[in-house]
């Protein structure tokens, strides 16, 4: 594999997982007996650790939250990483975002509802 950039994206922490597992599967077919580098190991358990939830649900989320209150990238995917549960909680992530600075208290419950939903279905 070689060490150059193909390209870049931004990811939450459940794609991350989700793309890791694949990467294992396949680094376990090429070569068995060596499996995941040191570093590669220490992401795969972070992300088993801190995914909230599944890759599908967090792309729903990410894509409710950029869609539907155009909440820039990089403050929905950090609510997916994080799975914040108050208000307050919500605020403190979006206090830098332009649109997050603009949303009301009201506003912000509902997301969290919106958010919850998702994550049952």
């Amino acid at each position: 594999m070689s060490g150059r950039k193909k390209d870049e994206k931004t990811a939450s922490i459940p794609e991350v997982k989700e793309i890791m597992e694949i990467l294992k599967e396949r680094w376990l077919e090429i070569n068995s007996d060596e499996g995941m580098s040191h570093f590669q190991e220490i992401t795969y358990n972070y992300v088993n650790k801190f995914a909230k939830f599944d890759a599908k649900t967090a792309n729903k989320i990410k894509k409710l939250l950029m869609e539907k209150y155009e909440i820039e990238e990089i403050y929905a995917i950090n609510i997916v990483n994080v799975d914040p549960q108050t208000v307050p909680e919500l605020r403190v992530i979006l206090e830098k975002s332009f649109t997050g600075k603009t949303l009301t208290d009201k506003q912000l419950e509902i997301i969290i509802e919106e958010i919850e939903e998702l994550k049952s279905s």
